[in-house]
């Protein structure tokens, strides 16, 4: 069973995908979510999102916002963010 990722800004949706790990840029640091995580809402900094798909890491970077999690989902609600290269 994998964790499913959505990322949303205003503007439009980003990302709807299943993935293996995501880490968020927290207000307080960085934190990674597994399948089945603690339920969780917590306040977003600018920073890089990055997920893993297939033992590919993907990145977004993010102007700030919110993450919810859930057992089996994470939902991040962006002030703006755009797809960035890993390279």
């Amino acid at each position: 069973m994998a964790l499913h990722l959505s990322i949303v800004t205003p503007a439009a949706p980003i990302v709807e995908t299943e993935v293996d790990t995501v880490v968020l840029p927290g207000a307080e640091g960085q934190f990674g979510v597994l399948e089945q995580h603690e339920l969780l809402l917590a306040p977003l900094k600018e920073g890089v999102l990055t997920y893993a798909v297939s033992g590919q890491t993907r990145a977004v970077e993010i102007a700030g916002g919110f993450a919810e999690v859930t057992h089996g989902a994470v939902t991040v609600l962006a002030d703006d963010a755009q797809p960035v290269s890993l390279q």
